[in-house]
């Protein structure tokens, strides 16, 4: 045993200092208490004024302190999701490392056969889930609600059902509104065997956005009100842009951000003290040449590494998110991918998403889900740091190779050289081939691969003869037979 000894468990990275964060926590506070928020739901605004808040006018409603602090109090530091069969999938608690997610909709999506776009049909939702289920750094899949074959009543729903039934792995789904999530819930209670069994062990996590600056609009807070009523787990997520709708200044645009994602943790645990909610924000500037927030911006990954820390304060877990303004899978997606990775990895963030995303996220790509994965890969072995003790400074090794000597037939280098990173689908060759595949072509082929052999374990054909059944009735709902078109829906 040695004393004052420090080991680096993983590297040391920081944006923010502790002064800093109090800086902006105090900051956030005088937000929510003189500045207000404004809410447009009748049960949050009830359960605001019966526990003290002003709420005499509701487009400015003053949350004082003490409710922050009792909502940060009462939410869960560890939220455990598990899988489908209801075994433990990940631990987000800031410790466990993070856990990435892929995209399981939009509305393109980027052939790997064709290389080209098109509309994303059903179909490649199972296709999508399915390449997520085989991938090991790929630990949940993301739904959204906008791809565009079916009505927008009912594509949310279709998403989470075909990602259920194509991966194990723990689903989170984008909901059009309060009537689509209780829906979900009631699918997924299905699969899990009851409601009980999904509060319990949930695999089905919700998501909601507050609207920047400081609005918590009706829809999002009636989801929320619903996840704590049955106690499911939420991403409480805004999206501030520098310069747009948010201060054009980092520790600003942080500060809103912070207020409008605490502003919703209050009402959710006065509902319900102890409902499980990740909070964190896709904070990003403003482009002002293209008008957008640029996905793959550098500052994005700034902004949520910041965030995260100062959310991490309040030991909360933190959502993240990846993606990429490139309309290929190349070089500007390799780069914004890499660097948004690394950064909130660093910082710790624990459940990231839209691993997959290109094209200011209007479009996924399974090339760019198989080429994150193993970005992911990289980043995790530098997560992993250095180990110092006299197993990995063989100096008795080092000793009898002596100098000029080769280490290749040692049985220590024989005990760790597994643990040198492979590459699968990098190029690793020193002679010049011009014939031989490139980093593109290893990527693609290893993608059509895993799509055209994976089979991720199914459920028991009963269940699946029954979840089939409710989809039926989604569609009957709308007018439409039990079909997956594959043109957009308006001009079918």
């Amino acid at each position: 045993m040695r004393n004052n000894y420090t080991h680096f468990g993983t590297p040391q990275f920081h944006i923010l200092s502790d002064s800093q964060i109090e800086t902006l926590h105090y900051k956030t506070l005088e937000i929510l208490g003189q500045i207000g928020v404004t809410f447009q739901c009748q049960e949050a605004l009830d359960l605001l004024k019966n526990a003290g808040a002003d709420v005499s006018d509701p487009k400015r409603v003053k949350i004082p302190s003490h409710l922050v602090e009792q909502a940060l109090r009462t939410a869960p530091k560890t939220i455990t999701l598990y899988t489908r069969e209801g075994e433990p999938a990940m631990v987000l608690n800031r410790t466990e490392g993070s856990h990435f997610g892929s995209a399981a909709g939009v509305q393109y999506y980027l052939d790997p056969y064709t290389r080209k776009p098109r509309l994303l049909r059903v179909e490649d939702i199972d296709s999508l889930a399915r390449l997520a289920d085989s991938l090991p750094n790929i630990e949940w899949v993301f739904t959204i609600d906008s791809h565009m074959t079916l009505p927008g009543s009912i594509t949310d729903k279709v998403s989470v059902l075909h990602v259920v039934l194509n991966t194990s792995k723990p689903v989170c789904a984008s909901i059009g509104d309060v009537s689509s999530l209780r829906e979900m819930i009631e699918l997924c209670s299905v699969v899990a065997g009851g409601e009980d069994k999904l509060r319990a062990k949930p695999f089905f996590v919700s998501s909601v956005e507050p609207v920047t600056p400081l609005v918590q609009g009706k829809d999002a807070m009636e989801k929320s009100l619903l996840c704590a009523e049955k106690n499911i787990p939420n991403v409480v997520y805004s999206m501030p842009m520098c310069g747009a709708t948010a201060p054009a200044t980092f520790a600003g645009n942080l500060a809103l951000a912070n207020a409008e994602i605490l502003s919703q943790l209050v009402v959710i645990q006065l509902k319900r003290p102890g409902t499980p909610v990740i909070c964190g924000a896709i904070a990003n500037i403003m482009d002002m040449k293209a008008m957008i927030n640029p996905q793959g911006s550098p500052e994005a990954g700034v902004l949520i590494s910041a965030l995260t820390e100062l959310l991490h304060h309040y030991e909360l877990p933190v959502w993240g998110t990846i993606s990429s303004d490139a309309k290929t899978v190349g070089t500007q997606a390799a780069v914004e991918y890499t660097y948004q990775i690394m950064t909130e990895a660093m910082a710790g963030a624990d459940f990231i998403h839209d691993v997959g995303y290109l094209l200011h996220s209007f479009m996924v790509s399974p090339e760019m889900i198989v080429l994150g994965n193993e970005i992911i890969d990289m980043v995790k072995l530098l997560m992993r740091g250095i180990e110092v003790n006299d197993e990995t400074v063989p100096l008795d090794v080092i000793d009898k190779v002596g100098p000029g000597g080769s280490y290749l037939g040692e049985q220590h280098t024989l005990r760790h050289f597994r643990s040198f990173w492979p590459a699968s689908v990098f190029h690793r060759r020193s002679e010049l081939d011009e014939s031989a595949d490139d980093c593109e072509d290893l990527l693609n082929k290893r993608t059509i691969k895993l799509l055209e052999t994976h089979q991720p374990k199914p459920l028991p054909e009963a269940l699946v003869k029954e979840l089939m059944k409710i989809e039926a009735g989604w569609f009957k709902r709308v007018g439409m037979k039990h079909e997956y078109p594959k043109t957009e829906w308006l001009s079918v």
